[in-house]
């Protein structure tokens, strides 16, 4: 059935085609109706030609049967020699003639059946066509008596016939019978001025039929294209003056149809493209251009879901940053990224896909076609853009082939968002370092940390529970932002900051301010950004304002406990404590690793998170790593 539809709508493709030829084969058969009804009524009036002839030579023949018998009458034999010599004479043409008045009745008989089996013959010329005269049975009814008294009285001697009284009768009823026969011609001639007359309406009917019908099918026709021209040379107009998206209202499947489906196609895609330029320009942060270029791309590609990737430095490896929408993030998180092949932008998944592990993923999750796209950055290693769809072969080539020539623009807009977030973080990572600058710890307290913080999250991220649901990104945001942890000391007196002894009470409460001071001047930074992006710093402020928090709510400034404490907070709260114990300072010596996490193993569910603290066991290798690399003893 599916196959058969197929065909249907393959067909539809050429319906104008159609149209054109069905209507001039339709005439074609008008034409060939009226030309066969012609010449069929040009073949009844020959049949009714031929009836009239057999009924002429009938009409002679009566007059000579009759004027025989009476020259017979005037001579008739007194002897018998005179009577053996009409016996063989007359007698035998008499039966002749008698033989050819049956063989002319016996065809207007056959005529007539052959014409009764007709029935064109009754629908289109009338009850007329179908016989030759009504008078026609009682004239061979009437033959069948005038012959059987013929044979009466020629007697039933046949070899000495009564000739002269067969004389008398033939004299005496052939005027009755030549009558008859002239009736009949009478009314003949009567039918066959009607079927000519039929015949001349057929013609004339036909033609005009003809006429009608091919103007109305014209008229039609030139309607139908004239509207539907119009409609699409309105709809071009309407493009040509810029309104870009502007649809033609046109669903047919025909062959202007699918010139309307191609100006549609070329309209959206221009506007989108449009759309794109535009949502570039303004953008300002990396989550709303990627909204705006997904917005864009559903013109003409039918993406469920689209993720933007950050590429390492090392170009091997991918962050997710973004998502729309959201996924549990389960798998797709973080990819080994796999070389595109030669001289190719971008790659599905059923080929050759540049992040093998996140198709997998995807594919778990009901998506049957990925396309990724490289985004190469002269300022950076660049993104990844991943779109994915439910159905199978969702992208087309031509859309592949857009997406491509597209590819330079989009990430001059992702390249343009991210260089304005990086200005910003540079400046604030500046206040972290000029804080940490005043502090006297040990030199790479902030990037241990940070490493640190980042492989607990990287943990956290496939074992947290489904009520504390992460952003994409979150570890990304972690190591990006927990070297921030401490920047509220830039608010904190020297006095106080740097006091060689123990502090006072009011020193303390003061100092204990910092993670407000902190969260402060973050909210400060996020201001500055519009609207759409200012949630970029919410695990900055969630880990500034909650690092000194404890899990049964013994810690500052807030006092919060459990769950309350944001994640982020939680995670560096760990990495920050651990890198203190783990570093030689001015009043001790550098704890070894395992009696730091030991240290942790104790102050699991009091200071510490213990979903965070066996986070932090598992990603033990990654931090002893860290530690080797930047150790400071």
């Amino acid at each position: 059935m599916s196959g058969f539809r197929n065909r249907v709508a393959r067909l539809g493709r050429y319906r104008l085609r159609i149209v054109l030829v069905g209507g001039l084969g339709g005439l074609f058969v008008l034409m060939l109706l009226a030309l066969g009804f012609s010449a069929w009524a040009l073949a009844l009036s020959q049949r009714d030609q031929s009836l009239m002839a057999d009924l002429r030579r009938l009409d002679t023949l009566v007059a000579r049967y009759h004027s025989d018998a009476e020259r017979y009458l005037r001579n008739a034999p007194r002897d018998y020699p005179d009577y053996f010599r009409d016996t063989t004479l007359y007698f035998a043409q008499l039966k002749d003639d008698v033989e050819q008045v049956e063989t002319l009745l016996a065809s207007l008989a056959d005529q007539r059946t052959r014409s009764e089996q007709t029935p064109w013959a009754l629908l289109l010329l009338g009850p007329s066509a179908t016989g030759t005269d009504p008078r026609f049975d009682p004239l061979r009814a009437f033959w069948r008596d005038y012959r059987s008294q013929l044979q009466q009285a020629l007697g039933p001697d046949a070899d000495e016939p009564r000739l002269e009284w067969a004389a008398r009768h033939i004299v005496e009823q052939s005027n009755a019978l030549a009558g008859r026969i002239s009736g009949v011609g009478s009314s003949l001639q009567r039918v066959i001025k009607s079927h000519q007359r039929n015949a001349r309406l057929i013609g004339q009917w036909g033609v005009m039929l003809t006429l009608i019908a091919s103007a109305l099918g014209v008229i039609v026709l030139i309607r139908s294209l004239t509207r539907r021209v119009g409609a699409t040379q309105h709809g071009c107009e309407q493009i040509a003056r810029g309104y870009f998206g502007h649809h033609i209202p046109d669903r047919s499947n025909d062959e202007l149809g699918a010139l309307n489906t191609a100006i549609n196609t070329v309209s959206t895609r221009m506007g989108a493209v449009l759309r794109l330029l535009d949502s570039i320009q303004r953008g300002a942060d990396l989550r709303a251009t990627a909204r705006d270029v997904r917005d864009a791309l559903g013109a003409f590609l039918p993406a469920d879901w689209l993720g933007l990737y950050d590429n390492d430095a090392d170009s091997r490896s991918v962050q997710l940053r973004e998502q729309f929408p959201e996924l549990p993030t389960q798998g797709i998180e973080v990819a080994e990224q796999t070389d595109l092949q030669s001289g190719k932008r971008f790659a599905l998944h059923e080929a050759s896909f540049a992040l093998p592990a996140v198709a997998d993923a995807l594919s778990s999750r009901g998506f049957q076609t990925t396309l990724a796209l490289s985004l190469p950055s002269e300022s950076g290693p660049g993104f990844t853009l991943v779109l994915a769809a439910h159905n199978a072969h969702a992208f087309s080539h031509d859309a592949q082939a857009l997406l491509g020539n597209l590819a330079p623009v989009i990430a001059h807009g992702f390249e343009k968002s991210a260089l304005s977030e990086q200005l910003l973080l540079a400046a604030v990572n500046g206040l972290s370092k000029l804080a940490e600058s005043r502090d006297p710890e040990t030199g790479n307290h902030l990037i241990r940390m940070s490493h640190y913080a980042h492989a607990i999250a990287r943990q956290c991220m496939d074992t947290i529970d489904a009520g504390e649901a992460l952003p994409p990104g979150f570890a990304r945001d972690v190591l990006r932002f927990a070297a921030m942890h401490d920047i509220g000391k830039v608010g904190v007196p020297d006095s106080i900051l740097l006091k060689p002894g123990q502090l006072s009470e009011a020193e303390r409460t003061e100092m204990r301010m910092h993670p407000l001071i902190g969260g402060s001047v973050l909210r400060a930074c996020a201001g500055q950004l519009p609207e759409s992006s200012r949630d970029l710093f919410k695990v900055a402020i969630d880990i500034a304002e909650g690092h000194h928090e404890w899990f049964d709510g013994g810690g500052y400034p807030m006092g919060t406990r459990g769950r309350e404490i944001p994640l982020a907070a939680r995670i560096v709260a760990a990495a920050d404590v651990f890198d203190a114990l783990t570093s030689k300072r001015p009043y001790k010596e550098a704890w070894s690793l395992q009696r730091g996490l030991d240290y942790l193993r104790e102050q699991s569910g009091k200071h510490f998170d213990p979903a965070v603290i066996a986070a932090f066991e598992r990603a033990m290798p990654q931090i002893t790593e860290v530690y080797e690399r930047y150790r400071h003893v």
